[in-house]
Parts: C-alpha cells; structure tokens; sequence
C-alpha cells in the first residue's frame, strides 16, 4: 500500500525509494527508450510504495526534447559576458539555443528566472548561483534537468566548474611578501559571495604562514569609499606599503584613488590585483594581476552540461558521477608589484 504522508512525494523522494538517480526517474516518467527494464521497474514500484503521482508538468514535456539551454549570471559584465560567448559557442556546436538572463545579484529574481526557463522547456541550465539552496533550485532537479554550476559552487550536489581562487590570491600575497611587505592590506567588497570569500582567505592564508597580521578592508564598494580609506592611509605614516585587490573594479578604483592621493606604485604603495582587464598590462605602470580565463571556464561547464544532456538513457548515474572541476589561475608580474615592468 502507498505510504501516507501529509507532503506530496516528488522525485526526489522515488530515486531515494529505488535507489537511483534523479535522471532515471526522470527517464521513466518521459518513457525514455532503451532504459533498463530492472530500472523501470524499480522506479515504477518504489513510486507506487509512496505514492508518487507525475504532476502535469512532468506529462506535457513527455516526448519533446528542447533544444535550448539556460545561463543565469549576476549581471553582464565584461567577465560574464565573456562566459556567454563560449557557451553559445559551445551550445551552437550542439544544435542549440541559449537562453541567458541577469539576476542583478538579487537571489528573489534568480528564482523567478529558474522557474522561468524551467517551465520554458530547456534541456540544461548553467547557473552562477547566490549559493542558498532554494525552492527553485530544488523544482529544477526534481523536473530532471542538468545543472552545472559555473564560477561558484551550490547549495546542491551538482556538477561545477570552478577556479583556484583561494590558491591565486595566497599566491600574489606570498610574492608581495617577498619583496618585502609587511604591511599588506586586502581591499574589496561583497565577502557574501563564494570568490570574494575565497580570495580574502587566501590573503589570509598567506599572511598568517609568514607571521604577518591580516589587515582586510571588506566594505569597500564604491569609489568614495576607497578615496576616503586611501586619503587616510596616506596621513598615516604606519600605513600598509602593500595592497591586494579582490576585485577587478576595487583594483580600478584603488588605482585612481592612488593617483588622485599622489602617491606612487610600487615606489609608496605596491598593488597586486585578482582578474586581468584590458587595459591593466597599459597603464603608467602595469597591473600585477591573478589571471583566470572566463573563456575556458564557460567553454568547460558548457561541454560537462552536453555530456549530462546527451548521455544515453542506459548510462545510470552511479557510473556518470557529479563532477567538481577546479581550473588553474596564473600569476602575471608586472610593474605594480616591483617587479620592474615583467
């Protein structure tokens, strides 16, 4: 007999019931050809014990396959615009549309987009997530869509694609201190976000190995506030001699402030910055940045997202496990740091 409960079961529920993945239900509730028959019937069996009922949803998408994915970013930047690029590349390779939209950080908004393109119909979603598990994100994996995280992780187990932000900042910190820096500050702002967080944890990291006390300024978000922090710093005969970036803008803001404030890098103040930007490596004296490439990020989450969505029905998920990939980021010396223009 179904089990009785207050809460309509979903998906969810049926693969913990058979012991399968989300994926295989959602195969046998779109009559997926070539399934196993041992998976069917343990899903159709676990569905009866608990009495699972497809929603309405589930019985139009049966037999139609969408030919369009899904990219939810922050806003458009030159970082996430980057990003669109190479996954339309990606997407165009395979035949497919991409759907793209901002949230404008606002995770209320990045709901309603989730709902938006699930009930649009899209085969994959790539998402640069707020991180909170959300009723959205939960109604997507129970409709059986694959998900990719891009630039962050989720509040999910679901693949992502990633970079080494944490390594990348300890790493700039490590060779600031190894011009001589004992004085260094880390300069930025939203450390809600899961690469702010991660790159001011590297700074720390690198700090306290060299014995060295962190000094973080994380509330610095617009330019009048880093004009005030850098006006103050230069009254300050114990000011810090070195400065970490967390951000392209802070690193764009930090520098003019500096200029408006006389005071010159690297020779007063040595400035090390998370992100390239076009003009970094032509500036008076040229940015020393951590460098990732957004292309090869996109580029990578698009192709594991195609890989989700073009496996075969028979390929189950304990063979097809979530993967987590954590790319590479590089170091490039150039003047700001004291390194003479390299």
């Amino acid at each position: 007999m179904p089990r009785k409960s207050n809460k309509q079961p979903t998906i969810i529920d049926v693969a913990r019931e058979a012991g399968v993945g989300i994926m295989s239900v959602s195969r046998v509730l779109n009559h997926h050809p070539g399934l196993k028959d041992s998976t069917r019937q343990k899903v159709e069996e676990a569905m009866e014990r608990i009495g699972y009922t497809p929603n309405d949803a589930a019985r139009m998408l049966k037999g139609r396959r969408a030919r369009t994915i899904g990219l939810i970013v922050p806003d458009l930047s030159d970082f996430y615009a980057s990003c669109f690029h190479a996954i339309q590349a990606v997407a165009m390779e395979h035949e497919y549309q991409t759907l793209v939209a901002a949230t404008g950080r606002n995770a209320q908004v990045e709901q309603r987009q989730m709902d938006a393109m699930r009930l649009h119909g899209i085969a994959g979603l790539l998402l640069v997530g707020s991180g909170a598990e959300s009723a959205s994100l939960k109604r997507l994996l129970q409709a059986g869509i694959p998900l990719v995280a891009l630039d962050r992780p989720l509040a999910v187990e679901t693949d992502s694609v990633l970079v080494e932000n944490r390594q990348g900042a300890a790493e700039a910190v490590r060779h600031l201190i190894s011009h001589g820096h004992t004085r260094i500050a880390c300069v930025g702002f939203d450390s809600g976000s899961f690469t702010v967080r991660e790159r001011m944890e590297g700074y720390r990291d690198a700090m306290r190995a060299a014995g060295l006390e962190p000094l973080v300024a994380g509330d610095v978000n617009s330019e009048e506030k880093m004009e005030s922090l850098v006006a103050d710093w230069r009254n300050n005969s114990q000011h810090p001699t070195a400065l970490f970036s967390v951000k392209r803008i802070t690193s764009v803001q930090l520098l003019r402030a500096l200029h408006r404030n006389l005071m010159r890098v690297p020779e007063e103040m040595a400035v090390a910055g998370f992100d390239d930007f076009e003009l970094a490596e032509v500036l008076g004296t040229p940015l020393t940045v951590v460098r990732q490439a957004p292309q090869r990020v996109a580029k990578t989450a698009a192709e594991l997202l195609f890989r989700r969505i073009d496996a075969p029905p028979t390929v189950q998920e304990e063979s097809f496990p979530t993967e987590q990939i954590c790319l590479p980021v590089e170091l490039v010396l150039r003047g700001s740091c004291g390194c003479n223009g390299r």
